[in-house]
């Protein structure tokens, strides 16, 4: 068990610094970084080092970030700032989940929901990918802003990948909760 808690507990730290790299460099380029096509990108050079951070919309929102672009619109602030919703509850989700693997809470209910929260955030996120695009345009167009910016409904390779994930993570939580219910029927036979 003390294997289990080293991991997680290493596990919960790397979660921490990917989610604070992932919304710094994400505030970063959207402060300092250059539009490049469908996405936005930030390089730094410090001597004989050089680093590049980019927002890249390469799959179902690519069509609306070239768009909004195209309408002077800054397309990583208004798309990426959606999709960092979802990253923020997976890795609150993760984070939790291997909180309690680290105190040696494995098989109970509290994994089970932090497992169905992981399956639900997925899920959520093909409404976010689906939804998000029509609701930016339909904003921008209303309020005036541009009256030319089509509406753009995609389904992509992501949004099927987001769902056979999400409902593979779904159904892991659903058996976990069917073996503590079958064991907890088990312990009471005599």
């Amino acid at each position: 068990m003390s294997q289990i808690a080293l991991v997680s507990k290493l596990v919960r730290l790397l979660v921490l610094v990917i989610a604070a790299l992932h919304f710094s460099v994400y505030i970063s380029v959207i402060a300092f970084g250059e539009i490049q096509e469908a996405s936005r990108q930030l390089s730094i050079q410090l001597g004989f080092i050089s680093s590049h951070f980019s927002i890249e919309f390469n799959h179902s929102w690519q069509g609306i970030a070239l768009a909004l672009e195209g309408e002077n619109f800054n397309s990583a602030a208004i798309l990426g700032s959606a999709e960092l919703i979802p990253y923020a509850f997976i890795y609150f989700f993760v984070y939790r989940l291997f909180g309690l693997y680290q105190k040696g809470v494995v098989f109970t209910a509290a994994n089970i929901q932090c497992l169905k929260y992981l399956g639900a955030t997925l899920l959520g996120w093909i409404l976010l990918n689906l939804l998000y695009p029509l609701l930016v345009t339909m904003v921008i167009r209303l309020s005036g802003a541009s009256e030319t910016l089509k509406f753009y409904l995609n389904l992509g390779t992501q949004e099927l990948t987001y769902l056979l994930l999400g409902l593979v993570i779904y159904v892991i939580a659903w058996i976990m909760k069917e073996a503590i219910d079958l064991k907890q029927e088990q312990e009471l036979v005599i």
